[in-house]
């Protein structure tokens, strides 16, 4: 925390000059710290009660030195002063307050226990705002390792020695060469993990490897002589993380210094990441080894994405400050980032809240639009979780609470902040306001008629031509481009199956007749004689039926056309009745189909006009009308023309455990509705399909329309319980 002289409270010039300095608290520590960005130098303040560091320029060093109980800020400015330094009265009360405010002062007087009621007063929350809190963050102090630290801080040390580093060197090279000799498996341990097996093991490497991560942390700041009251468990939104309360590196005077303290946990976890690879090609297969392989592989550069990410305040972002010897890197950056938004949309003409380069004033806007975007997506991720796993009430409490603290709150705050203003009618606010107009021109007015859709343009009578069930081709009876008619007989297939059936049965059929023929003989086979009968009947009408099915195998034009997009058959080969053997189009015309989402379909209306653009650039475009529109959603594309994976932009899913699903019939992800369109003059039937889209036209409706309606939507769909 940086702090520097500045009136906190309004008084006037007399009220400062009397205001009464009351006495520091005795175990108050001051000493020396980094230079500041501009490179004057710096002092920290420390308060050993709370673990709380204060930063001061030399102007509030000079106010410590000079300060004296029972003086006014009027003396204190004077003797200031005196000694060759500007001071004004306003400037040391302003000090005074701060250091009144922050509970560095000492309380003897009972105004000083009135303040100090008042303060626990304010401090104090309802049930549920401090249930809130609790949920959002919160952290469990586990062990106080200081003692821990000292003992072991010698063996510690000889880890990171010269010879142990050369060795560290050969052990990663030998465990690259080991892992590069059995590349294949080691990429594919991972499946491993899925089992029960796998995720005990996974967790235990996990604990262990995050606390060794913060025992690196530990040791590097025990080594600079930083003390660490605590380690623990720290919870946002209910995620446990363990943590290292490092928080007196701040009184390292080098940044270099306090860089290592910050990259210690990420070196760790990489040195172990060394070891476990080599390890792992040690190792015989179980648990140890997938261990071994989560610690070399996943760990750490899950460790590297999230805790050197600079946008939360993980080790990446104490690493960055550190960098840019900027303290307090977030709320610094904000606060000027606010302030450049603010007299960029309404020119106030206010002087920035600390002066910086302007390639540093640039570097941390950029970051703290990061840190906000960054923030945005992070937090919508976890609401988003949140709802989903919990059951449906509570997620939607805690969707709420983490929509409305993280994201709606921040923003009521600066509107808040931005209300209070005076707004001067400059370029800045008149150009701000002509945006706004802008923009709610685009959102709210209704100019959007035109309804894009991904379409096929086919022939209007076709059908695609299909084996009814697994079978051998016999003979290809026509090629692609022959006309043929109705009836004519295209594919001939067989399936020796049904053959062995049928003789199975003839032969079962046989011992029966022979046992009825035998039944006079026989008082069995008498008594069996009507069971014999209905069996014979059975035998006969399963006959029958392979005999239809060995019919079906000859397969026939179910009408006059022409024969396109047959596939490259050959005798003895098997078919998969999920493939299309050919398409068969009759000489009528075209078809135009299309398909929409839910949330447009009331915006197609019957001889709605449209035009179909092919996406080949070869045919022409064609002018249509909306002939309808499918009551029911379709599960399943007819036309896997435009599915994603074939290039099409309609969203399919993969269901491989749906052994009935047609292999040219990809499933929709979501219902979709299809539209028939049909061309406004006569159009031949194409020979193949021709991927498109169809551009409707209907009622216009505005973006912020559309959002609502969505919106209203998702409400309605997930308000019920």
């Amino acid at each position: 925390m940086t702090t520097r002289p500045a009136t906190t409270i309004e008084k006037d010039e007399d009220d400062d000059a009397a205001l009464v300095l009351p006495a520091l608290r005795a175990d108050l520590r001051l000493a020396p710290a980094a230079p500041d960005t501009d490179g004057s130098p710096m002092w920290t303040l420390f308060d050993p009660l709370r673990n709380q560091y204060f930063h001061l320029h030399v102007q509030g060093l000079r106010l410590i030195r000079h300060w004296r109980a029972g003086a006014t800020a009027g003396d204190i400015a004077a003797e200031i002063t005196r000694d060759g330094v500007p001071m004004k009265a306003d400037e040391v009360a302003g000090m005074a307050r701060f250091m009144a405010a922050s509970n560095l002062t000492a309380a003897g007087t009972p105004q000083d226990t009135e303040r100090l009621v008042d303060q626990a007063e304010r401090g104090r929350t309802t049930w549920y705002a401090w249930v809130m809190h609790r949920y959002l963050f919160f952290r469990i102090p586990l062990v106080r390792p200081d003692a821990f630290l000292v003992r072991w801080l010698p063996q510690a040390r000889q880890l990171i020695a010269r010879p142990m580093r050369w060795a560290l060197v050969i052990i990663g090279l030998l465990g690259f060469y080991l892992a590069g000799r059995q590349w294949d498996e080691f990429t594919s341990t991972f499946v491993h993990f899925l089992s029960w097996e796998g995720l005990v093991w996974y967790g235990l490497a996990l604990v262990a490897v995050k606390s060794i991560h913060e025992l690196g942390h530990a040791f590097v700041a025990k080594h600079f002589g930083c003390r660490v009251p605590s380690m623990g468990v720290a919870f946002l939104v209910m995620v446990p993380m363990l943590y290292t309360d490092a928080t007196d590196t701040w009184r390292l005077v080098k940044n270099a210094d306090r860089l290592k303290v910050s990259l210690a946990g990420v070196c760790t976890e990489l040195v172990i990441a060394l070891v476990a690879t080599f390890a792992w090609g040690m190792l015989p297969d179980g648990g140890l080894r997938q261990s071994a392989f989560f610690l070399a592989t996943t760990s750490w550069i899950a460790t590297v994405l999230v805790n050197l990410s600079p946008f939360m305040r993980f080790d990446g972002y104490h690493v960055l400050a550190d960098l840019w010897g900027i303290r307090n890197l977030q709320p610094r950056a904000f606060a000027l980032t606010r302030w450049r938004l603010r007299e960029a949309v309404f020119g106030f003409g206010e002087a920035p809240p600390e002066a910086f380069a302007p390639r540093r004033r640039r570097l941390l806007v950029l970051y703290a639009i990061g840190c906000w975007l960054y923030r945005l997506v992070l937090f919508l991720g976890i609401a988003l979780l949140v709802y989903h796993f919990a059951f449906k009430a509570l997620g939607i409490v805690l969707f709420c609470i983490e929509i409305g603290y993280f994201i709606v709150r921040p923003i009521v705050n600066e509107l808040k902040a931005v209300w209070g203003y005076k707004w001067p009618i400059n370029r800045s606010l008149i150009r701000s306001g002509l945006v706004l107009l802008v923009l709610l021109g685009l959102l709210f007015i209704p100019w959007h008629g035109t309804i894009g859709l991904p379409a096929v343009l086919v022939a209007a009578d076709h059908t695609e031509i299909h084996a009814p069930e697994p079978a051998r081709i016999q003979s290809v009876a026509v090629r692609a481009g022959d006309v043929v008619e109705k009836g004519q007989t295209l594919f001939v297939l067989d399936n020796p199956d049904l053959e062995e059936k049928i003789a199975e049965n003839r032969e079962r059929i046989r011992v029966i007749e022979t046992r009825l023929e035998r039944r006079a003989g026989s008082p069995e086979d008498l008594a069996a004689s009507g069971v014999l009968e209905r069996q014979r009947a059975e035998l006969d009408a399963q006959i029958a039926g392979f005999k239809k099915r060995q019919g079906a195998l000859v397969i026939t034009a179910p009408f006059a056309g022409r024969v396109t997009d047959r596939m490259p058959l050959h005798a003895g080969e098997w078919i998969n009745p999920r493939q299309a053997l050919a398409q068969l189009v009759a000489a009528g015309g075209a078809r135009v189909y299309a398909y929409v989402k839910e949330g447009q379909l009331r915006r197609i209306q019957a001889d709605a006009p449209a035009r179909f653009i092919p996406d080949d650039g070869i045919h022409n475009a064609l002018d249509l009308h909306v002939l309808g529109v499918d009551d029911a959603a379709n599960e399943q594309l007819a036309y896997p023309i435009l599915a994603d994976r074939y290039g099409g932009s309609l969203a399919t899913v993969n269901d491989p455990g749906d052994r009935g699903a047609r292999e040219d019939r990809p499933t929709l992800e979501g219902g979709q509705y299809r539209v028939t369109l049909a061309p406004n003059e006569a159009t031949p039937a194409p020979e193949w399909q021709i991927r498109g889209e169809v551009r409707v036209q209907g009622p216009a409706e505005s973006i912020a329309g559309s959002i609502f309606r969505n919106a209203a939507g998702v409400f309605i769909r997930e308000s019920g319980f």
